[in-house]
């Protein structure tokens, strides 16, 4: 596994600017904090924009956290893949002002499939858990 792929903060700083060109990525506003070979944290700050009509945290926003930090965990082992299957427990309500920390974690990857979780924090309070199982597309390494 190669180096860079790691907490330093060149590949941070490269790993923000390349998903910021996603607009998904770009519209949340989400952060990239921490990143090495099938682990990523990520943070997010609850804003206006993200809550429902009951004024809390829409879960598709908080499934959008999850399943990206669980992908760019898999995309740290050099490996793109995308979700097949996810599931997620919401713990807790978030409201405006709660930053998000998510963590995610590569549990296996096979030749064909990945299987990760993301856990997602206020504090010390979980406020979500999630699985995923990942089609892996290509080996980053091998593209020509």
């Amino acid at each position: 596994m190669e180096e860079k792929k790691s907490n330093d903060t060149g590949f941070l700083q490269y790993a923000n600017a390349k998903l910021r060109e996603n607009a998904v990525w770009e519209m949340v506003e989400m952060h990239l904090t921490s990143v090495c070979p099938g682990e990523a944290e990520m943070f997010l700050e609850i804003k206006d924009k993200h809550l429902n009509t009951m004024g809390i945290c829409h879960g598709g926003i908080i499934a959008t956290l999850a399943d990206t930090v669980m992908g760019v965990a898999l995309y740290a082992m050099d490996t793109a893949g995308t979700t097949i299957e996810m599931n997620i427990n919401f713990m807790e309500p978030l409201k405006k002002g709660d930053r998000v920390l998510a963590k995610g974690r590569v549990l296996r990857k096979g030749k064909t499939t990945a299987v990760a979780t993301g856990d997602l924090w206020v504090g010390d309070r979980m406020v979500a858990t999630a699985r995923a199982t990942y089609f892996i597309m290509e080996n980053v390494n091998n593209q020509e």
